[in-house]
């Protein structure tokens, strides 16, 4: 093998290392939300992007009964950090949640945020507490506009709503 050769692969194996560090979503909801089993038939929209400070991995979830409208937005926002070794990698970042309980109301939407365990041993799919947002604080603003960069990103995409003309 190429010295070439070898050093595409070590660069194609440190990508993906990189990639498999970071877990997939929470599978336990704060309590309240719909269940896995009553969200069966609900479409999900997953995906995942990176800014230049951060990597940015999400769930959308429409409910049949109110298409076009997310009723939970899940997302995980990882800060990009440099190791000792100067590599650039992903940090384990929050998770937050926000469920829109009552559509179509004046109430304001649920929002819950977990943030990462350190040297967190139980899987991804263990349950976990997590904490509610309160709509007065800078927190819940700021997860809204995240949400709504989601949102924009999806939607660029053509992978969510009608089209754009």
């Amino acid at each position: 093998m190429s010295a070439a050769a070898r050093l595409a692969l070590v660069l194609l194996l440190a990508s993906a290392l990189a990639c498999a560090s970071l877990h997939p979503l929470t599978d336990a909801l704060p309590a309240g939300l719909p269940t896995a089993a009553a969200r069966t038939g609900w479409e999900r929209i997953d995906g995942d992007y990176d800014t230049s400070s951060e990597h940015v991995r999400y769930a959308l979830f429409v409910d049949p009964g109110r298409p076009l409208l997310f009723r939970i937005t899940q997302y995980r926002v990882s800060p990009w950090g440099t190791g000792r070794d100067g590599r650039r990698h992903l940090q384990e970042g929050a998770e937050t949640v926000i469920w829109n309980e009552s559509p179509g109301t004046h109430l304001p939407l649920r929002c819950y945020a977990k943030e990462p365990a350190a040297g967190r041993t139980a899987p991804p799919s263990a349950p976990s507490s997590w904490r509610d947002v309160s709509p007065a604080t800078q927190e819940f603003l700021a997860s809204m506009q995240r949400a709504i960069e989601i949102y924009a990103h999806v939607h660029r995409e053509g992978r969510a709503g009608p089209p754009v003309h």
